[in-house]
């Protein structure tokens, strides 16, 4: 599983510590998420470019997803 595709069930935006949007999806948009393989770690792209926290592999290699994600296809 190197790349999935998850839809988003909610709006959803990250901030960092000065309150700015540093990431944001919409509700039933489809991300398509790469996998970091020395974290384990999935991320996609906003529609801006910018990074987003998908989901992550645990100590047996299963799909953790972030909350308010669904997986559509691996």
């Amino acid at each position: 599983m190197k790349t999935i595709k998850v839809r988003v069930l909610e709006d959803a935006k990250e901030f960092d510590d000065l309150d700015e949007i540093i990431a944001e999806v919409k509700k039933d948009e489809i991300l398509e998420a790469k996998l970091y393989k020395e974290t384990e770690e999935y991320f996609a792209e906003d529609s801006q470019g910018r990074e987003w926290y998908v989901g992550e592999l645990d100590v047996l290699g299963n799909l953790k997803l972030s909350y308010g994600l669904e997986l559509i296809e691996n």
